[in-house]
């Protein structure tokens, strides 16, 4: 008879210079059974980066800015899930954030609990649905529609021949809209399909990932109709907008 296999615990580093917050939020990752390491500075941080799952991440550091981070963490073979968690309350502070390519941002101050369950929300990715959404990723491409293609296989994303330097999470909805160009995409489903359906996003929050989006595919010469906004409902990817 075959032992059960045994998941390892995911793996959060948690950056943050106040020792009073990070022990705080180390110890609430523990109790909810995670592994949690804690760096005060960029410099600790860069070193156990590609060996974590996850980053609960200030922005404000003594030797640097968090969004640096981020971006690095974009660049790994294997991209930790990112949760900002930062006293910038403004909302030009959490777009750049989610811009930059994080997941999630928590305001100070906070609840540990809160924070905990949306490191753990973020970590519930779901498996990629089969039929057509399948067969795309089994061949590693998405269908192309608008002039845009998506490389699943190898996470690259185009417009007319253009890369485009896209978030994972942009990504992923550039990949959702691609696979029924056309049909509208509820914010619900697409938090579903992205985040996992544990996560409860604002509607803020997805609107500011399609703001990111949408500029870089302008940015690449595609017309500003390629993602339309169905107002109350959600997002299409237009089917004659190349």
């Amino acid at each position: 008879m075959l032992a059960p296999q045994v998941r390892p615990s995911p793996r959060v580093l948690v950056v943050e210079d106040d020792g009073a917050i990070a022990d705080a939020v180390a110890y609430a990752l523990r109790r909810d059974g995670m592994g949690a390491q804690v760096a005060p500075t960029l410099d600790e941080a860069r070193r156990t980066l590609p060996a974590v799952d996850a980053v609960v991440l200030d922005l404000g550091l003594p030797d640097g800015s968090g969004f640096s981070l981020i971006r690095e963490a974009q660049a790994l073979a294997e991209v930790p899930r990112v949760v900002v968690l930062t006293s910038r309350d403004e909302e030009v502070d959490c777009v750049a954030a989610l811009e930059a390519g994080a997941d999630d941002y928590v305001s100070k101050p906070f609840s540990p609990r809160a924070l905990v369950a949306r490191v753990r929300a973020t970590l519930r990715r779901g498996a990629r649905p089969g039929g057509m959404a399948g067969a795309a990723a089994a061949s590693g491409q998405a269908p192309p529609a608008a002039g845009v293609t998506v490389d699943v296989e190898r996470h690259r994303a185009g417009y007319a021949g253009r890369i485009l330097e896209l978030t994972r999470i942009e990504f992923e909805l550039l990949r959702v809209l691609c696979e029924t160009p056309g049909r509208v995409r509820t914010r619900t489903q697409l938090v579903e399909r992205v985040w996992g359906n544990a996560y409860a996003l604002t509607e803020r929050t997805v609107d500011s990932h399609f703001k990111g989006l949408r500029r870089k595919l302008e940015e690449a010469g595609a017309p500003a109709t390629t993602i339309e906004t169905v107002r109350g409902v959600g997002f299409r990817l237009g089917e004659g907008a190349a």
